[in-house]
């Protein structure tokens, strides 16, 4: 997940990415950087030692470059919703 803001001007934009274990509401690792393919590539390093299998993104083609396609199993928007959904039914 990241989130975007940029200082003086749009082309000035940096982003925290961070990743989020949703059973314990826990930030696993974050970096702060422009939103490129090695900024997110250290995340991803970051993240190696969890095991992680699945990953809740939007459709930015980073992912796609640098993740196994079995592991994109849901875009954001969708988790959000599912989530939305059961917290409706309870």
């Amino acid at each position: 997940m990241s989130n975007g803001s940029f200082v003086h001007d749009k082309s000035n934009q940096r982003w925290l990415w961070y990743a989020v274990d949703h059973f314990t509401n826990t930030v696993l690792a974050y970096v702060f950087g422009k939103r490129n393919d090695e900024v997110f590539k250290k995340l991803k390093e970051l993240l190696e030692p969890f095991g992680i299998k699945k990953f809740y993104t939007d459709d930015w083609g980073a992912y796609d470059r640098h993740l196994d396609k079995i592991h994109i199993t849901y875009s954001w928007k969708e988790k959000h919703q599912e989530n939305r959904t059961k917290k409706s039914q309870l």
